[in-house]
């Protein structure tokens, strides 16, 4: 039996000293007992004495491999069971991998005596195999990169028998070379219902001797993504001129696409905006003109409305020249509306009462022609803005609603809160709709599609702008006999906690006084209608037709109790006037006019302190509602003064 052991021992010395691969033997302390001639080599010992006997912590490797084998050849004595595992080592000729595997050796009685190692360096195929995948991947990256690909369709007796489509067709269709040989039909049902009667004219034209040019069209790939396609045909004839091949080249040109119509929409917004410049240029400088004109009449029929018996004819004269008036500065506040980037007022608001309140007027001026429906959600959030300007601009979309419906049509309000801190308003109809065409001019000022003498085409501009002015987006769905939505988003309004409640100093009338006015304005008619209503109220008049000639008079010792300032002067102006005003009467009031409420004039306000500004045209009542408030405080400066 000891010369079979014997024998076995020197069978395994002469294979293991012969073997190309390393092999190790390690006793139960993990001390090696035996290692090739390979193994030596490998890793770098001269003699087999520097290594037996010792562990890998007695050998000075590092404490992370030496656990790591200790790990292992402890798994195999206690299980009993072959490890296979790889690893990586530097050695003399740098990085080294190996394949390794740990079988347990056992004695006689069946005990596990030693951990047998045998491992093969698998360096270069390690290297092999990554270069491999390296090079599938760079292939890969390349493959989906391409958008172009080429394709070939051969026909007999002008039906296609066979297609070759290059290996780009994956990128650019989803589908493999091969889906489409299979199925030579396959890109035809690629190309979208809309696009595909263009395509297979193209074809049709080839078929007939034609060399078409280029086309661009719609595909579905295979995952349901919708691209845009540059198709060249290229025909193939035989020497008879008969059609025998035609070649494509396919070029995805989607992205292309979406810059074109991005470009097409920021061209458009660019348009609208030159539209709506040159819109307010022209409605400034008619406002201003024209409101210093309705304003004299305003002033002067209001004035002398009120000194007439009520019910003679002349004081139903007047009260039909006010009304007049009124509605000639209604529309030139539309004009002006158009091209205000910010609303007139700015408080809290409630859009849920808007649309409530519109639906009931909208209710009594339908006679029933469509139903209403509401959708609106409790607790919306509030906006800020100006309610009169949305109460406008969302009335119009109702009357547009209500004017493109048949009767028995729907009309439906709805809100909601979105995320994001968005308010949604929907108004909804099942109206008519509107062409692709109308619907691209909607919003251009001046533009209608009604008959002439019922539409001003200013409804849809003002909502826009109205919209744009409160931070807000709009967007109108419509189709030609579908009805159209109109989607407006607002951002909402969180308001902030109230600690205190302001007082309000209650109405007296022995707190009013009759004030001295520095009127500065350089209409005469102004000057004169101004000068007419304010002797009315008891007020004593100083008028000036510039800033420099008012800042003169308070330079020569006048002062006022009230001064009335016009912001669209030549010279200084109302901006320019400003300042010295305010140098040499700082706390005195100051009605600041204009034809123009805009955001200059508002800028204005603000950057000044005791200034109010009052659009024309007004009528009498609005200056006395403000004379009034500026002589009580006038009052509280004078007692201030004597204290």
């Amino acid at each position: 039996m000891l010369r079979k052991q014997n024998e076995r021992e020197d069978r395994f010395r002469s294979l293991a000293e012969s073997s190309m691969d390393l092999v190790v033997c390690y006793d139960r302390q993990g001390r090696h007992t035996y290692l090739n001639p390979t193994g030596l080599e490998m890793l770098g010992i001269n003699r087999a004495s520097d290594i037996l006997g010792k562990t890998h912590r007695d050998c000075g490797l590092a404490d992370d491999i030496c656990r790591f084998w200790e790990i292992r050849i402890e798994q195999v004595f206690l299980t009993g069971q072959s490890l296979r595992t790889e690893f990586g080592f530097l050695g003399p000729n740098g990085l080294v991998t190996h394949d390794c595997r740990l079988i347990p050796e056992f004695d006689a009685e069946g005990a596990i005596h030693s951990v047998l190692g045998v491992s093969r360096d698998i360096t270069e195929r390690k290297r092999a195999e990554d270069e491999l995948r390296e090079s599938e991947e760079r292939y890969r990256r390349i493959t989906e990169a391409i958008t172009d690909y080429i394709y070939s369709v051969r026909l007999t007796d002008g039906r296609s028998v066979k297609t070759l489509h290059g290996p780009g067709c994956l990128a650019v269709t989803g589908y493999q070379a091969k889906e489409f040989a299979d199925d030579p039909f396959l890109w035809f049902r690629m190309v979208t219902n809309e696009d595909r009667p263009a395509v297979e004219d193209q074809v049709q034209r080839i078929l007939a001797g034609e060399d078409p040019p280029p086309m661009e069209h719609r595909i579905i790939r295979k995952n349901g993504e919708l691209r845009w396609v540059r198709n060249t045909f290229v025909p193939h004839r035989d020497q008879r001129g008969i059609l025998v091949t035609y070649d494509g080249l396919v070029q995805d040109i989607t992205e292309r696409k979406r810059a074109e119509e991005e470009n097409t929409k920021l061209q458009a917004r660019l348009q609208q905006a030159q539209k709506m410049e040159s819109l307010g240029n022209l409605a400034g400088g008619v406002a201003h003109d024209m409101n210093n004109v309705l304003g004299a009449i305003l002033g002067l029929a209001s004035a002398n409305v009120e000194g007439q018996p009520s019910g003679i004819k002349a004081q139903l004269a007047f009260k039909s020249i006010i009304k007049a008036a009124e509605r000639g500065g209604k529309v030139l506040k539309s004009l002006l509306n158009l091209v205000r980037k910010n609303p007139v007022e700015d408080r809290e608001i409630d859009l849920n009462s808007i649309l409530m309140e519109e639906v009931h007027l909208l209710e009594r001026t339908t006679l029933a022609k469509v139903h209403i429906e509401m959708d609106l959600q409790p607790g919306l959030r509030s906006i800020r803005g100006d309610p009169n300007a949305l109460t406008n601009a969302l009335m119009n979309l109702c009357i547009n609603a209500v004017d493109a419906m048949p009767a028995n049509g729907m009309l439906t309000l709805a809100s909601r809160n979105l995320d994001e801190g968005w308010v949604e308003i929907l108004v909804k109809d099942t109206g008519c709709g509107m062409t692709k065409e109308v619907l691209e001019k909607a919003f251009d000022p001046f533009f209608t599609t009604k008959e002439i003498g019922k539409g001003t085409g200013l409804g849809l501009p003002l909502v826009y702008s109205t919209v744009q002015a409160h931070q807000g987006q709009i967007e109108i769905q419509s189709e030609p006999g579908r009805g159209t939505c109109v989607r407006i988003l607002f951002p909402a309004y969180e308001p902030a906690v109230q600690s205190t409640e302001c007082a309000v100093e209650p109405r007296s009338e022995s707190s009013l006084r009759k004030m001295n006015v520095l009127l500065v304005d350089d209409d005469e008619l102004i000057q004169s209608s101004m000068r007419e209503v304010l002797d009315l109220l008891g007020h004593k008049v100083t008028s000036a037709q510039s800033g420099e000639e008012a800042l003169g008079i308070l330079e020569a010792g006048f002062q006022p109790d009230l001064v009335i300032l016009d912001l669209n002067m030549p010279g200084l102006g109302g901006a320019g006037t400003m300042p010295g005003l305010r140098t040499l009467l700082p706390a005195v009031p100051v009605l600041l006019t204009t034809g123009r409420a805009d955001q200059t004039a508002q800028d204005l306000v603000e950057a000044y302190p005791n200034v109010t500004m009052l659009a024309k045209p007004f009528t009498m009542r609005e200056l006395q509602q403000h004379c009034e408030s500026f002589g009580r405080s006038s009052n509280s400066i004078h007692r201030l003064e004597k204290s």
